[in-house]
């Protein structure tokens, strides 16, 4: 019971960080203008906290390791990468362009953690196209 509460709760923060991600990518990179309020800036890092938290719950709780485990292995990586498309993807200093191309990519790319997640296979959706 508590695992699946667990996983719930992950779920959910994953999808309120995704959903903070387009709302503030949306005004910062398509309309060229970040959201002013503080908590804007705030909300998004103690859901990626509480996010990354209930996650590391989860492979406690089920004894799984990232280093013997691929598909966590490369779900952490994708996060790191994730990560970083963001943080580029919100410097008004590139080129629109850039930032619009990022932001894109970083979307794209959390999709991807998603079906890494859900498949529990290092390869997400590509698995499907083989199969």
């Amino acid at each position: 019971m508590l695992y699946l509460t667990v996983k719930e709760f992950h779920i959910l923060f994953a999808g309120l960080s995704i959903l903070l991600f387009v709302l503030r990518g949306a005004f910062a990179v398509l309309a060229g203008r970040p959201l002013a309020h503080r908590l804007w800036k705030v909300l998004p890092h103690i859901v990626d906290t509480l996010l990354l938290g209930l996650g590391v719950w989860l492979a406690v709780m089920l004894r799984i390791n990232p280093l013997h485990s691929s598909w966590l292995g490369v779900k952490l990586l994708c996060v790191l990468g994730y990560i970083v498309l963001g943080v580029l993807a919100f410097r008004l200093q590139r080129p629109r362009w850039l930032r619009v191309t990022l932001f894109v990519a970083a979307i794209l790319l959390f999709g991807f953690i998603v079906s890494i997640a859900m498949l529990h296979n290092p390869w997400g959706w590509f698995a499907l196209l083989g199969a």
